[in-house]
């Protein structure tokens, strides 16, 4: 038993934090490479040269991925997370190395996009390949490729925590001791590689900061303002997507003259260009003019719409702390017009956590990255806020998102169209079991005859009128044993309940239903009328067997379309 554990809690965990480590080393190994070339074509270091190298780079990317590519979507970390979720990994070696390969020579010629989602994907891709190796156990893949995942990420960034959090949001919902210490070894050892190897210094320098009361109104203006970008940057993204699925036969010629678009706007502004965190330096130490600010982040956020919506593969993370720095010091500049108190580094700091926190719906990730990227922990809290608001005003936006990555645990993508054509149109009286309530004043005794004959965990408590009051499940009635009373089997079912319990009727949303699946993780749940009167249990299982049928339908359906 020793031997096992010492492999799934350190062994395990140390090989794939160096694979990890080395992922993110050996991307930026490609990308220096990639960017010495260019300037060795570039010899006579004209920033003009950029209108040509744009529209071919974008053309052989377009052609390349078209020609050895199914799956031709771009490489994020929400499909990661996805992948990781669903399939248990099963990431292409083919895909793996072209996003490798593409996304740093795009970054080494000034393509401005970000390496991060590519550096995960290439430390889950190469876990993968060290587990399939090495025969784990099917049950483990999960976590061990989110340990794969997750320590790339600590190392891009060097920042470990982070990296745990995101392992724990991929895996959300079976946090324990058996998964975090996977993630903790691996992501620790990751980042030891990457220091030791790339360097041991914040991704950009922030001087020490003070945030005072001054400031505190203006957060929530910073968190709707970079919600407002966030969602301007996701919907111009998924019309790109359509315009790209609509014009797909035109689109090797369209995509050259969007390369030359791209090359205008990185000889217009040429801040720009690649990742770009130098030029977050100069906002903390020399600083810009506000209008200037201003136009860099628009020509920023009109570039990787136009860059990543075309089909070039890159990540969104580095792109987002860009936009939201100089957005956040155009932001903080204008405020300080008529508030002389306020310095607009800070609100470049929190701008990048709000701006990230918007586009990847990950509030607490976003905080720690940015905390962990700048080491300005005394910031922790405008930033949480500002991170906060921009997340929930996002998510608002979009139908589940709160619950997507709960779903996803259950298998339901609820971005799948055959998903959401099924929600939209199933009946719930269809799955309703006619499960008989019981009573408050029913003792404990009675109950547990009527659990041996149900079949589910959970009964309904109603009143006299019949309507619902409560739930009894299987697990207050274990903890019925921690109640100090001589006579147990004489509780009453009033004394164990669970009061105000969550119900759906026919004028529930369907974000109730979400809720249900992923947070309650029950067999059954109640259905009620709109007035609180018990009719029946939804059988989730019986829903979701339906539901998978219903979408392995929809997706035939749509083929022969």
């Amino acid at each position: 038993m020793f031997i096992p554990e010492l492999l799934h809690f350190f062994i395990l965990p140390i090989i794939i934090g160096l694979i990890g480590g080395f992922s993110a080393y050996l991307f930026r190994i490609f990308i220096q490479f990639f960017s010495y070339q260019y300037d060795k074509i570039d010899a006579i270091g004209s920033i003009d040269f950029y209108l040509l190298s744009m529209p071919l780079l974008f053309y052989l990317s377009h052609i390349t991925i078209n020609n050895f590519l199914r799956d031709r979507a771009n490489v994020t970390i929400d499909e990661i997370a996805k992948k990781i979720s669903l399939l248990s990994g099963r990431f292409s070696f083919i895909k793996g190395f072209l996003v490798l390969l593409f996304t740093s020579l795009s970054i080494g010629f000034g393509v401005p996009i970000g390496r991060e989602g590519p550096i995960a994907k290439l430390g889950g891709l190469l876990s993968e390949v060290f587990l399939l190796t090495v025969k784990t156990q099917r049950i483990n893949m999960p976590i061990y490729l989110s340990a794969g995942v997750s320590s790339a990420i600590a190392a891009t960034f060097n920042a470990p925590i982070a990296g745990v959090i995101f392992g724990i949001e991929i895996i959300i919902g079976r946090i324990n001791s058996y998964i975090i210490i996977p993630l903790v070894v691996a992501c620790a050892t990751s980042t030891m590689v990457a220091r030791e190897f790339i360097g041991d210094y914040t991704a950009f320098y922030v001087p020490p900061l003070h945030y005072s009361d001054a400031y505190f109104k203006y957060m929530p203006l910073a968190g709707i303002f970079f919600a407002l970008i966030a969602l301007v940057l996701t919907f111009s993204l998924k019309r790109m997507r359509k315009l790209r699925y609509k014009y797909r036969y035109k689109w090797k010629y369209i995509i050259v003259f969007i390369g030359f678009f791209v090359g205008v706007l990185i000889v217009l502004e040429p801040q720009i260009k690649g990742v770009g965190y130098e030029y977050i330096n100069q906002i903390f130490s020399a600083g810009y003019k506000s209008d200037t600010a201003f136009e860099i982040m628009a020509s920023k956020l009109l570039a990787i719409i136009l860059s990543i919506g075309s089909g070039i593969f890159g990540g969104m993370m580095s792109p987002s702390i860009f936009i939201g720095a100089f957005g956040g010091y155009w932001l903080g500049g204008e405020i300080s017009h008529f508030q002389t108190a306020i310095d607009p580094r800070v609100f470049a700091l929190v701008g990048s956590a709000a701006m990230l926190s918007g586009v990847s719906r990950a509030p607490l990730r976003s905080a720690v990255i940015i905390t962990e990227l700048t080491h300005s922990y005394q910031m922790l809290l405008p930033i949480l806020i500002t991170s906060s608001i921009a997340a929930y005003i996002v998510a608002k936006s979009e139908s589940g998102s709160y619950f997507k990555r709960g779903l996803l645990q259950r298998g339901i993508d609820i971005e799948d169209p055959g998903v959401l054509n099924f929600f939209n149109t199933c009946k719930l009286e269809n799955y309703l079991d006619k499960i008989e309530p019981i009573k408050p004043n029913d003792v404990l005794n009675k109950i547990l005859r009527r659990f041996r004959k149900a079949h589910s965990n959970y009964l309904p408590v109603v009143d006299e009128e019949n309507k619902l009051i409560g739930i009894l499940s299987l697990r207050d009635v274990r903890k019925s044993r921690l109640i100090r009373t001589k006579k147990r089997k004489a509780l009453k079912v009033s004394n164990l309940m669970s009061k105000r319990p969550f119900a759906i009727s026919d004028q529930s949303v369907k974000e109730d239903l979400y809720k249900a699946i992923s947070i309650l993780n029950a067999d059954h749940v109640p259905y009620v009328k709109p007035d609180g009167t018990y009719v029946g249990m939804i059988n989730i299982n019986k829903l979701l067997k339906s539901m998978t049928l219903h979408q392995q339908g929809y997706r035939i359906k749509g083929f022969f379309r």
